[in-house]
């Protein structure tokens, strides 16, 4: 996968399906087209033509994911994201063994559809001891969603109706590609290769040597 973005091209496999038939069809294809095409864009954060690049793939009911996202990522946001060094896009691996992962991922994106995937994808990993507990994560979904100002109508329709299913898949394609098998994994600039959570310190040394590189290979 290339620098010319990873949500990009997400957002145009998301709408490839087969020749509507149908008006129904049709609205349905539209439906999910513009859910995924708001939803890839939602999950990216920090100026599009940032040095740094930084793929984050993650398990919303991983606790390593958990405790990267409550511990460094705001600092990180701070320092990089929000200074325009670094572009930050989120990547979905909701692994087998974590059977509310799927719903987890489908329920930020869905929040992603209504330009709200980071305050969702804040909302999960916080309370993630909740709903990962739960038969049945539906209610608490739906109730974090409300809290982070996702319209109830959309986000309803969105899941009932897996308008970003496409979109989580080709998430998960995009990791098997990569050979990415564990979370949290982290790609920077489509080079280096980070597993596990690091203190900010070392995100602060990886970022400080992957802008220095990108900028050698400019002069």
């Amino acid at each position: 996968m290339t620098r010319t973005s990873l949500f990009a091209a997400a957002v145009v496999l998301a709408t490839v399906v087969s020749s509507p038939t149908s008006a129904q069809e049709i609205q349905a294809k539209d439906a999910r087209a513009k859910a995924a095409e708001a939803a890839g864009l939602s999950r990216a954060k920090g100026a599009e033509n940032a040095t740094v690049r930084i793929y984050e793939i993650a398990d919303f009911q991983c606790p390593f994911c958990a405790r990267f996202a409550t511990e460094q990522m705001a600092k990180i946001d701070s320092a990089f994201i929000k200074t325009g060094k670094v572009q930050w896009v989120f990547v979905n691996l909701p692994l087998p063994m974590h059977p509310n992962a799927w719903a987890a991922s489908e329920a930020a994106m869905c929040a992603g559809s209504s330009n709200k995937f980071w305050p969702m994808h804040d909302k999960l990993y916080m309370n993630q001891a909740e709903w990962s507990a739960a038969a049945d994560p539906a209610t608490l979904f739906t109730r974090y969603a409300r809290e982070v100002g996702v319209p109830a109508g959309p986000f309803a329709t969105c899941v009932a109706s897996d308008l970003v299913a496409t979109l989580i898949t080709n998430d998960i394609i995009f990791a098997a590609s990569s050979r990415i098998t564990g979370t949290p994994t982290f790609v920077i600039n489509d080079e280096e290769v980070i597993v596990g959570v690091k203190t900010f310190e070392e995100w602060r040394d990886i970022i400080d040597a992957a802008a220095k590189k990108a900028a050698t290979k400019k002069d």
